[in-house]
């Protein structure tokens, strides 16, 4: 039997057709075993259905301009080349296994979905898992299993239930994903979100980026809102507005312009950058810590520096090589460094540091120093230790006059 015509609206049982299927409008092939199996092409001219799994060498079809033409195939399809259709809609109860899919409006694939190359200008969903090497849709984008693709472009919206594994995730609006990982960059103009563990090398998100169980990876760039519900490690974190992780923090630097907040302990091998307020709940550990509002840990240790603009408060205290608060400072917990200068108007608790300066109108607790300068108006309401020599202005208060020792206490970290 050689090539094969189903007239315009007509209804033709097939088995295995030696050569290619021209399919009519609004014509309908039936199956007669478990399979429609073409060796040639299967070209439908219009609308068309396909009762049962098709294969074929290649698949197209053409929908009339204005009718948005839908095909549907109750089965499978498979396709040795390429699965094209023009000005229309394909829909696919099954599988869907091709080289390559090329639809102009809308695919649904029931099950799983395989193809080297997916281009559909509006909406892509598949029910079961995806397999390729690239996904390019115009519109949305929706898988309810895993996604094993290379590349995904985006122009709308993406949303995959299941494991993600690419290299490159690219969308215009919102994304959600189910964790996986993603080699190289997750660029997302609007909103995106991994419900379970994600492994990144670069996230950049210009509004929302919520984590929901964590990850590891690179660098995190996003506009507005981070969050990660459990434990993050990453290269640096860059984030405009408020940052949060729901755990602990392990990385090289912290850039962050409005709020960040930490339950559990951040390790950085280099710097925190704060525009506004800082919250860690357990150790803060790093290189220079650089805060304009607020700063509150339970501990911190800095190899640096230590720069806060307005209240620093810790349990366990303080420790760079040197601690610089500013005008008007309240700080909570001992502070210990080579260097501490404390602005006019601040007020500290226990200082423990070779050099001191304490700027007029500020006040302290405890001093123990080996050289200190204190400067006119502050009020130290503990006593005062030195090793080397101590300046003064006259009306200092002092609760009890300074003493000069051979040894300093030793600080508590």
């Amino acid at each position: 039997m050689g090539d094969i015509s189903i007239p315009k609206g007509a209804t033709a049982k097939l088995g295995r057709v030696e050569g290619d299927l021209r399919v009519g409008q609004g014509a309908r092939a039936e199956s007669e075993g478990a399979i429609i199996e073409v060796t040639g092409r299967v070209i439908c001219e219009g609308e068309a259905e396909f009762q049962g799994s098709l294969s074929c060498s290649e698949f197209s079809a053409r929908g009339a301009w204005g009718s948005g033409g839908k095909i549907k195939i109750l089965g499978d399809l498979k396709a040795a080349g390429e699965v094209r259709v023009e000005n229309g809609q394909l829909s696919i109860d099954g599988s869907l296994d091709a080289a390559s899919v090329n639809i102009d409006k809308a695919l649904w694939v029931g099950g799983n979905a395989r193809a080297d190359d997916f281009d559909v200008g509006g909406v892509l969903e598949v029910r079961g898992n995806i397999m390729g090497r690239k996904v390019d849709v115009g519109g949305s984008f929706k898988v309810q299993g895993a996604a094993d693709v290379d590349e995904v472009d985006v122009g709308g919206s993406v949303d995959i239930a299941g494991l993600v594994r690419c290299s490159q995730l690219d969308v215009g609006g919102m994304a959600r994903i189910g964790g996986g990982e993603v080699s190289k960059d997750v660029d997302v103009g609007g909103k995106f979100e991994s419900t379970k563990p994600l492994k990144f090398s670069k996230i950049e998100v210009g509004g929302l980026a919520t984590l929901g169980e964590g990850g590891e990876g690179g660098d995190v760039d996003v506009g507005g809102k981070f969050e990660s519900r459990a434990d993050l490690s990453f290269n640096s974190l860059d984030v405009g507005g408020l940052a949060s992780i729901n755990g602990n923090g392990r990385g090289v630097e912290v850039d962050v312009g409005g709020l960040l907040r930490v339950s559990g302990s951040l390790t950085l091998e280099k710097d925190l950058d704060i525009g506004g307020r800082a919250y860690v709940g357990a150790e803060l550990r790093l290189d220079s810590l650089e805060v304009g509002g607020s700063m509150e840990a339970d501990q911190i240790v800095a190899r640096k520096s230590i720069e806060v603009g307005g209240d620093l408060k810790t349990v366990k205290g303080a420790k760079g090589d040197s601690v610089e608060l500013g005008h008007g400072s309240r700080t909570m917990g001992p502070i210990v460094a080579r260097i501490v200068s404390v602005g006019h108007g601040g007020k500290v608790e226990d200082v423990y540091a070779d050099k001191l300066e304490l700027e007029h109108g500020s006040r302290a607790g405890n001093l123990y120093f080996r050289e200190g300068e204190i400067e006119a108006g502050v009020h130290i309401e503990g006593e005062v230790l030195y090793t080397d020599r101590i300046e003064s202005s006259p009306d200092v208060r002092f609760a009890k006059q300074p003493s000069r020792v051979n040894e300093l206490p030793k600080p508590p970290l």
